[in-house]
């Protein structure tokens, strides 16, 4: 075999290697939650139930994604204004963030402190939730999917007002009483702020 020939072997080989490799490679990214997101908040009442649903929330995220799907979430963050939280009726939102002393905790925080990828639509996510100067942790499922403008991802929790020591709020002299049970749930889409992140990684 002749120098040249020998050369250009271990060129092609060196292409072969690093194409491989750029196939496997890492891509880690910043994200930003969208305007198109919903926060929900459902309870009962002795009256009825009700919900509050807020588009307002702010979050940022650091995600590493490989071959099309998430390979971790190293952080993530959203801050949702209290007072964004709507049902409809002023009267009702009044005594909602009375109860949650919106004016001395003016924000629900979600903070991601553990995330384990399940599968390519599944995210075992440890979430540190505080509410009312009281912050619980817990373990959640989070579906998430992938798209070429960000990562969506939704899901749900059932909390307590008494887990945050919340009192739950009252109506009418407190003849309508809401119940002590809520449930949490979230659609959302994080957007790329790099936009060859995602389909380098496709």
């Amino acid at each position: 075999m002749t120098m040249i020939r020998i050369v250009q072997t271990f060129r092609y080989i060196a292409i072969v290697a690093l194409v491989i490799f750029s196939v496997q490679v890492y891509a880690q990214g910043s994200f930003v939650l969208s305007p198109d997101q919903q926060f929900k908040v459902e309870g009962t009442s002795t009256l009825h139930d009700w919900e509050m649903i807020s588009t307002k929330a702010h979050g940022v995220a650091t995600i590493t994604l490989q071959n099309g799907k998430i390979a971790s979430i190293n952080y993530l963050i959203v801050d949702l204004p209290v007072t964004s939280l709507k049902s409809g009726k002023g009267a009702m939102d009044k005594n909602a963030y009375d109860a949650l002393q919106a004016n001395k905790n003016p924000k629900i925080q979600l903070e991601l402190t553990e995330a384990e990828v399940i599968s390519e639509q599944l995210v075992k996510a440890k979430i540190k939730l505080s509410i009312a100067g009281t912050t619980r942790v817990a373990d959640w499922d989070v579906n998430y999917n992938l798209s070429e403008g960000g990562v969506s991802f939704s899901g749900s929790h059932k909390i307590k007002f008494s887990d945050f020591k919340v009192a739950p709020p009252k109506a009418m002299f407190g003849t309508i009483k809401t119940g002590d049970d809520l449930e949490l749930s979230f659609e959302t889409i994080f957007k790329s702020t790099n936009e060859t992140a995602l389909k380098t990684t496709n």
